[in-house]
C-alpha cells in the first residue's frame, strides 16, 4: 500500500467531482499514479458526474443544499484527462475479471444443481416392465402370434405379431379375413383393443393400448370377427 494513502483516501469523490482546489488536485493526481487502491475508487466512482448530471437543478439543490462560491473563487475543473484514462482502463479491466470470474462460478453451479436433480430423477424412475407371450391355438385357425406388453403411464401397451399359413382355402375373402385382438382383465371383462385383416401367407404387426397395468390383465384372446369365436389365446399368471 502506498504510504500516503491514508491522507488522500477520503479525496476520490471530491476529485471525481472536480471538488478539489487545484493545488489539492495536483497533490492528488500526484498521488494516483502511484496508489493502486485510489486508482480503483476514482474508477468506481467515474460514473457520479453523469448521473448528477441528469438531476434537475432543483433536486440537485435539495439533496445537496446550497453552495455558496465566491465570486472570486478558480472554477473547478474535472480531472486530468491522461489519469482518468488510466483510471477508466483500470475500471474496464476488473469489470471483465468480475464478468469472467461470474460467468465461470453460475456455470460451475448450474452443473452441479443439474447433477443434483438429474441423478434423483434417475434414480426415481421406475424400471420398465415387459412381457412376451406366445398365443395359444383354441379352435382350428392357420394363424400363429406372438406379443410384448410393456407397462407405460397411461396402462399397457401391446405389440402384436400375428401370421396366417399358407393355405390351399378357396373360400378366403378377397381383402382376407378379420380378426380382433381382445384384452381380458381380472374381473373378466374383456374389451376389444384392434382389428386387422389377413390372408393365407399374410404377416400383420399391429400396436395397440390397454387401460390397466400389466398386472391387471388376465389374458389376450384373438377372435374372429362377427361370430365372435376365440381363436387364440394367452393366459398370465
Amino acid at each position: 500500500m502506498n504510504p500516503d494513502h491514508a491522507r488522500f483516501a477520503d479525496w476520490d469523490s471530491a476529485y471525481v467531482l472536480g471538488a478539489l482546489s487545484p493545488v489539492e488536485r495536483g497533490e492528488y493526481e500526484h498521488h494516483l499514479e502511484s496508489c493502486e487502491l485510489c486508482r480503483r475508487s476514482v474508477a468506481e466512482l467515474a460514473p457520479m458526474p453523469g448521473l448528477l448530471a441528469r438531476l434537475s437543478p432543483e433536486r440537485a439543490t435539495a439533496l445537496l443544499g446550497e453552495a455558496d462560491a465566491g465570486a472570486d473563487a478558480e472554477p473547478a475543473r474535472g480531472p486530468r484527462d491522461d489519469l482518468l484514462d488510466v483510471v477508466r482502463l483500470e475500471d474496464r479491466r476488473r469489470r471483465r475479471r468480475r464478468t469472467r470470474t461470474w460467468w465461470i462460478a453460475s456455470a460451475a453451479a448450474a452443473v452441479v444443481v443439474i447433477a443434483a436433480i438429474a441423478v434423483p430423477l434417475v434414480a426415481l424412475q421406475p424400471p420398465v416392465v415387459s412381457q412376451a407371450i406366445a398365443f395359444e391355438s383354441v379352435a382350428e385357425a392357420p394363424l400363429s402370434a406372438t406379443a410384448t406388453l410393456t407397462q407405460v403411464a397411461w396402462g399397457t401397451k401391446i405389440e402384436l405379431d400375428c401370421r396366417y399359413a399358407e393355405s390351399g382355402a378357396s373360400d378366403v375373402p378377397a381383402d382376407g379375413w378379420p380378426y380382433a385382438l381382445v384384452v381380458v382383465d381380472r374381473d373378466g371383462a374383456r374389451t376389444d383393443v384392434s382389428s386387422w385383416r389377413a390372408s393365407p401367407g399374410a404377416a400383420a404387426r399391429l400396436s395397440a393400448g390397454a387401460a390397466l397395468d400389466l398386472d391387471e390383465i388376465a389374458s389376450l384372446e384373438i377372435r374372429a370377427m362377427g361370430s365372435g369365436e376365440v381363436l387364440m389365446r394367452s393366459e398370465f399368471d
